[in-house]
C-alpha cells in the first residue's frame, strides 16, 4: 500500500511538472509569433517605400525626358521663327517638320503656332483651321512669361481626344510678343506607359504640374482630367520637400494607398506612385493569419502530447514488472537451445549470451560476460580451441560483410578437429545475432561427396576444354546418326538451336532446322528442305564439302568415318579466305579509290562488247569523261581534297547510269563509260552526257569548302564509228579533245573531221616547236600614250610569227596553240629577253610593257626568268611593266601572289589587263599590288554608242581612282574616243589613232601628236 500510496504521488508530481512545462512553452511560442508577425508587416512597408521610391524616380525621369523631347522642338521652332520670314516656304518646312514628328512619335498629337492675335498661322494638319485661340490659357501666360509652360489637358479643335499644351514664346524681330509655338502632348501615351508596369489594380500613378494641375492619372477616370491638386494633402507635402513617402486616403476615389513622390529638378512637373494599403498587406495579413493557426495547431500539439506524458507515467510500473517476466521466459529459451548463441550491440558488446554457447568453445564464464568486447571474447577463443585467421581480422571481415549484406556465415576449424558454421545476421540499431552451429559430421560427409564429384568434374573438365579451345566446330554421329558429342563452337558456327544440343538427336533433324530457319543460303520451302537433307544424309562418312550461310559466312565441313560406325565432322569458318580471295581478285580489276572499274576491267568488257556487238549483238557507246579545273583543286586543297572530289564523282557519275551501264576510271581524272546503245543510241548518248554534266555541275563540299568543276565528254558510237575496241577508244578521245579545244565542260560526239583536225593541230605545234628553234618570231611595239602631254611614255611589247609560208602571223593565229601545247613557256623566255634588250637601247622615261602567260604564272619560276633578262640586259627594273589577266590569276592564288610581291620588290609595275571582260573581280585589285588597269578596246569601240559601256568605262575609272590606280584605254581609233576618254579621266592611251605596233627601228619616241583641234584645223 505504501508502495503504491508513493507511485501515485510520483505521478501526481511529474503530471503537475507536465502541466506547467505545457504552459510555459505555450505562451513562449504565441508570444515569439506575435512579435515575428508585428516584425514582417514592419518589413513589407520598408520594401513597399522602397520600391516605390525607386519607380516614382525612373517614371519622373521618363516624363522629363518627353517633355524635353518637346523642349527640344519647341526650341528650334521658336528659333526658326524668330530669325526666318514666315513666308510659304518657311511654312511649309514647319508643317513638314510637324508633321514628321507627330508620324515617328507616338507621343505627339500635333504642333502649332499661334500668333499674338490668337490665330493660328502653322498646324501639323496642314492648312491653318479657322478661328480664334485666343482664349486659351497658354497665350495669356506668355504674354508676360518666356520660359516653357505645360497646360492643364484640354480637347483639341483639330486632333481628336486630349492633350497636354506644351508651349514657348517666340518674339517679333522688335522684341515684342510675337505668339506661342505649341507642342501637344498625347496623355494616352503616358497612360499607356503606366498601364504596361505591373502593378495592382488599385495602385495609381499620378503626373501633376507644380501649379496643382493633374495631367495623367493611372487608372484613368475622364472626370479627374485637369482636376486641381492644390489641396491634396500630397501637394501640402510637396511644399516641404521635394521627395518622400506617406499614407494617404486618396480624394479621388477614397482608397487609402501608400505614396511616394517626387518633384522635377529641370521641369515644373512632379510624379507619385501609390500602392492599396489593403493590397499592399494582404499576403502579410495571408502568412499572419496562417502562423497564428500553425502556432494553435502546435500548441494543441503540446497540450496533447503533455497528456500522453501523464498517461505513459502511470503504464511505467506495469510495464516493468511486465518485462522482468518477459526476460524469465528468454533465459530459459536461451538455456536449452542446441546451439550457440550470442548478442552485440553496435559497439561490439556482448548483450546476451546462451551457456551452449560458452560450451561450444570451451571458454570462460568469467570473461563471456554482459559488455564484453567482442575483439577480448574471439582472442580468448582462438586462445582455447583455435582460429583459422586473425582474430581482429576475422572480426573486421563479418562485420563489412554485415554492413554491405546484413548477414555472414563464417566456417572455421577448431584445434579438437570440430568444424563450426558461425551465422551472424544483423539487428536494428547496428547490432547482431550469431547462431554457432557444430557441423562436424555434416562436413565430413559433404568433403567425400566432394572428392568424388571432384574427380569426375577433372575428367569432365579436360575434355571439355579440349573441345572448348578448338577453333573449328566439331560433332560426333554414331552409327545410327544420332548426335554424340559437340563442342561449343559447332553450335555457334551453325546458330543450332538449345534444344537439339542433346544426346540422340537425329542428323535429319538437326539438318531440317538448319535449312528451315534460312541458316543456310537455300530455298526454305518444305520440298527443297526436305530434298537437301535426302541429298546430305546419303553423303559418304569421309567427304568434304562447303556450305554457304545466308549470312554471308563460308564453312568448310570434313568428315571422318569412326571405327564401329558414325562419323566425326570438323567445321572451319574460311569466310576471311574466301574474303581475301574474292579482295585480290576484286582489286585486279578495280580502281582502289573509287571502287570502280578500273582499265583493265574496262578493256576487258569493251572487248567481250566489241565481239558481240560483230556477231550481232546490241549496239554500245563508248565515253571518254575528263574534269575540268581538277588541278586547281589539288593545287588549292591537297591530294586528299583531290582523291574525296573524285570519290564523289565516281558517285554522281554512277547515279546517272543504268545497271546494264560500266562506269571505269582510267586514271587520274580520267573516266570511261560503256552504254547500251538501245533502239535509240544517239538520242540516248546525248541524254546521257547532259545528265553528267547536270550532276558534276552541282558545286562539291570538300572540308567546309565549296568546289565547283566541270565534264569533258567524248563520244564514240558502235557500231557506226567502228567495231575495234582501240578505234573506239581513239575516236572517244578525239572528241573529248575537241571539246577541250572548244571550251570544256561540254560534249562531242566522233565526227570523221576530228581526226584531220587532230593530224593538222600535231603539225601546227611541229612547227610552232620549229619556229622556236629557229628563232622565226620578231617583237612590234605599239606606242603607249600621256593623254595629257599627249607623247609617247612606253610601248607595249606584242610577237608576231614570220612563217617561211604564210609571211607574218598575227599573235592571235598561235598563241592559243602555243598556251595548249606548253610552248608559251619558251616563247615568253625569248619574248622577255629581247623586249629588255631592246628597251635597254630606248630613252630611260619610256616604260617597256610585256604580256605574262597563265601558263607562265603556273610554271612557278617567272621570277628567276625576269630577274636574268634584267640582268642580262641591264634594264631598270622601273622601266619594265608586266600585264597580267584575271584569269591568269584564278589558281593557285597565294604562290601567284608570292611571286608577284617578289616581283614588285625589285621595282617591276604590274597593270591588270583586259579588265571588265572577265571576272572583273574588286578583290583582285585589293588582293594584288597591282599598279594600273587596262580598259578592254572591247569599251572603247562601244562607248559613244552604247550606254552600258559608257558606264562600265566609268565604274572602272571611279574604281581606279578610288584605289589610286592609273588607267589605260586600249584600241583608241578616232579623236572622238579619245576626247571622250580624256574627258571621263583615263591617264593613258594606245591605239591605231596614234600607231599601229611597228619594230623598235620605226619607233620615234620625240614625237607629239596633234591635239582634236589641231586635227580638224588640219
Amino acid at each position: 500500500m505504501m508502495a503504491r500510496r508513493s507511485g501515485n504521488g510520483t505521478a501526481q508530481r511529474l503530471a503537475t511538472r507536465v502541466a506547467w512545462f505545457v504552459a510555459l512553452a505555450c505562451t513562449v511560442l504565441i508570444g515569439l509569433e506575435v512579435s515575428r508577425i508585428v516584425t514582417q508587416r514592419s518589413t513589407v512597408i520598408a520594401n513597399a517605400r522602397l520600391q516605390t521610391a525607386n519607380l516614382t524616380k525612373s517614371l519622373l525621369q521618363h516624363a522629363e525626358l518627353t517633355f524635353r523631347t518637346a523642349d527640344a522642338i519647341l526650341i528650334g521652332v521658336v528659333e526658326r521663327l524668330e530669325h526666318e520670314s514666315l513666308d510659304a516656304v518657311t511654312h511649309e518646312r514647319l508643317r513638314a517638320w510637324f508633321a514628321d514628328e507627330v508620324r515617328h512619335s507616338s507621343q505627339f498629337v500635333s504642333f502649332a503656332v499661334i500668333d499674338s492675335d490668337g490665330a493660328m498661322i502653322v498646324s501639323t494638319f496642314g492648312e491653318a483651321p479657322s478661328g480664334q485661340f485666343s482664349d486659351r490659357e497658354y497665350l495669356a501666360y506668355h504674354r508676360t512669361h518666356d520660359e516653357l509652360h505645360i497646360g492643364a489637358p484640354i480637347r483639341g479643335r483639330k486632333a481628336e481626344g486630349w492633350l497636354i499644351p506644351v508651349t514657348r514664346r517666340y518674339n517679333k524681330p522688335d522684341g515684342t510678343f510675337g505668339g506661342v509655338a505649341v507642342a501637344g502632348i498625347n496623355p494616352q501615351y503616358f497612360q499607356d506607359f503606366y498601364d504596361r508596369l505591373e502593378l495592382d489594380n488599385n495602385s495609381a500613378v499620378i503626373l501633376v504640374s507644380t501649379n496643382g494641375t493633374l495631367l495623367v492619372r493611372r487608372p484613368f477616370v475622364e472626370a479627374n482630367v485637369g482636376r486641381d491638386m492644390t489641396n491634396s494633402v500630397i501637394f501640402a507635402q510637396l511644399k516641404q520637400a521635394p521627395s518622400g513617402s506617406l499614407e494617404i486616403k486618396a480624394s479621388i476615389d477614397g482608397v487609402t494607398r501608400f505614396n511616394s513622390y517626387e518633384q522635377g529638378q529641370t521641369y515644373p512637373i512632379f510624379v507619385a506612385v501609390a500602392q492599396n494599403m489593403n493590397e499592399l498587406l494582404a499576403p502579410w495579413k495571408a502568412n499572419a493569419i496562417r502562423r497564428l493557426i500553425e502556432t494553435a495547431a502546435i500548441t494543441c500539439f503540446i497540450l496533447v502530447m503533455g497528456a500522453f506524458v501523464w498517461r505513459a507515467t502511470k503504464d511505467l510500473a506495469r510495464n516493468s514488472i511486465e518485462l522482468r517476466e518477459t526476460n524469465t521466459r528468454f533465459d530459459a529459451a536461451l538455456a536449452n537451445m542446441p546451439t550457440g548463441l550470442s548478442m552485440f550491440d553496435a559497439d561490439g558488446r556482448l548483450m546476451v549470451c546462451n551457456e551452449r554457447y560458452i560450451e561450444l568453445y570451451g571458454m570462460s564464464p568469467d570473461l563471456v560476460t554482459r559488455g564484453a568486447d567482442i575483439y577480448d571474447i574471439v582472442a580468448h577463443r582462438k586462445l582455447i580451441s583455435g582460429l583459422d585467421m586473425d582474430a581482429r581480422t576475422y572480426v573486421d571481415e563479418f562485420r563489412n560483410d554485415l554492413l554491405k549484406d546484413g548477414r555472414s556465415v563464417k566456417i572455421s576449424r577448431l584445434n579438437d578437429g570440430r568444424v563450426m558454421s558461425v551465422t551472424n545476421t544483423a539487428i536494428s540499431g547496428g547490432g547482431w545475432i550469431a547462431i554457432h552451429e557444430d557441423i562436424t559430421e555434416r562436413v565430413s560427409d559433404e568433403e567425400a561427396l566432394f572428392n568424388q564429384a571432384a574427380e569426375l568434374a577433372r575428367i569432365n573438365l579436360r575434355f571439355d576444354a579440349a573441345l572448348s579451345h578448338m577453333t573449328q566446330g566439331l560433332s560426333m554421329f554414331d552409327e545410327r546418326r544420332r548426335l554424340v558429342v559437340w563442342n561449343k563452337r559447332f553450335a555457334e558456327l551453325y546458330d543450332v538451336p538449345e534444344k537439339f544440343l542433346k544426346v540422340g538427336t537425329p542428323y535429319e533433324d538437326i539438318i531440317a532446322d538448319r535449312f528451315t530457319r534460312g541458316v543456310t543460303k537455300a530455298d526454305t520451302s518444305p520440298e527443297a528442305v526436305q530434298a537437301k537433307v535426302t541429298e546430305l544424309s546419303s553423303l559418304a562418312r569421309d567427304s568434304h564439302r562447303v556450305d554457304e550461310l545466308a549470312d554471308g559466312r563460308f564453312l568448310l565441313l570434313s568428315r571422318q568415318p569412326m571405327p564401329g560406325g558414325g562419323w566425326l565432322a570438323i567445321v572451319e569458318d574460311i569466310t576471311e579466305r574466301k574474303r581475301a580471295e574474292a579482295e585480290i581478285v576484286h582489286l585486279a580489276r578495280h580502281d582502289v579509290l573509287t571502287g570502280l572499274a578500273n582499265r583493265a576491267e574496262f578493256n576487258e568488257k569493251l572487248d567481250e562488247a566489241c565481239k558481240r556487238l560483230k556477231r550481232g549483238g546490241e549496239a554500245i557507246t563508248v565515253m571518254m569523261l575528263d574534269l575540268d579545273r581538277f588541278k586547281a583543286v589539288n593545287d588549292m586543297f591537297g591530294h586528299p581534297a583531290g582523291d574525296e572530289l573524285l570519290i564523289e564523282v565516281g558517285r554522281r557519275l554512277k547515279s546517272t547510269l543504268r545497271e546494264t551501264d560500266l562506269l571505269a576510271r582510267l586514271g587520274g581524272d580520267e573516266f570511261a563509260i560503256i552504254q547500251d546503245g538501245g533502239p535509240s543510241q544517239h538520242e540516248g548518248a546525248i541524254a546521257l552526257a547532259l545528265r553528267i554534266n547536270s550532276a558534276i555541275a552541282e558545286p562539291f563540299e570538300l572540308g567546309g569548302f565549296e568546289v565547283n568543276v566541270g565534264t569533258s565528254i567524248g563520244i564514240a558510237l558502235a557500231p557506226e564509228h567502228g567495231t575495234d575496241p582501240e578505234g573506239l577508244l581513239k575516236s572517244a578521245d578525239l572528241a573529248l579533245y575537241a571539246v577541250k579545244a572548244n571550251g570544256r565542260s561540254d560534249y562531242r560526239i566522233y565526227q570523221p573531221g576530228m581526226l584531220e583536225n587532230a593530224a593538222s593541230q600535231q603539225t601546227a605545234e611541229s612547227e610552232l616547236r620549229d619556229a622556236i628553234a629557229r628563232e622565226q618570231f620578231e617583237l612590234h611595239y605599239q606606242p603607249v600614250v600621256d593623254v595629257t602631254t599627249r607623247q609617247i611614255c612606253g610601248v607595249e611589247a606584242l610577237v608576231r610569227w614570220r612563217h617561211p609560208v604564210k609571211g607574218l602571223v598575227g599573235p592571235d593565229q598561235f598563241i592559243p596553240l602555243a598556251e595548249s601545247s606548253g610552248l608559251i613557256v619558251p616563247i615568253g623566255e625569248w619574248i622577255l629577253q629581247r623586249a629588255c634588250n631592246d628597251a635597254a637601247q630606248w630613252p630611260a622615261h619610256i616604260k617597256l610593257a610585256i604580256n605574262i602567260s597563265a601558263v607562265q604564272l603556273k610554271r612557278g619560276n617567272l621570277f628567276e626568268v625576269i630577274l636574268c633578262a634584267l640582268v642580262e640586259s641591264g634594264l631598270d627594273p622601273e622601266r619594265l611593266e608586266l600585264e597580267i589577266t584575271e584569269t591568269s590569276l584564278l589558281e593557285n592564288q597565294e604562290a601567284h601572289l608570292a611571286t608577284i610581291r617578289q616581283l614588285k620588290n625589285l621595282g617591276i609595275s604590274l597593270a591588270l589587263d583586259d579588265f571588265g571582260t572577265g571576272y572583273s573581280s574588286v578583290t583582285y585589285l585589293t588582293n594584288f599590288p597591282f599598279d594600273k588597269i587596262k580598259i578592254d578596246r572591247t569599251f572603247t569601240h562601244g562607248v559613244l554608242e552604247r550606254r552600258d559601256y559608257a558606264a562600265v568605262v566609268s565604274s572602272v575609272l571611279a574604281l581606279a581612282k578610288g584605289l589610286d590606280k592609273v588607267t589605260t584605254v586600249e584600241g583608241i581609233e578616232t579623236e572622238e574616243q579619245f576626247e571622250y576618254m580624256r574627258s571621263a579621266g583615263v591617264n593613258l592611251a594606245q591605239g591605231y589613232l596614234f600607231s599601229r605596233p611597228v619594230p623598235a627601228s620605226q619607233l620615234d619616241f620625240t614625237v607629239r601628236y596633234p591635239s582634236v583641234k589641231q586635227n580638224m584645223v588640219a
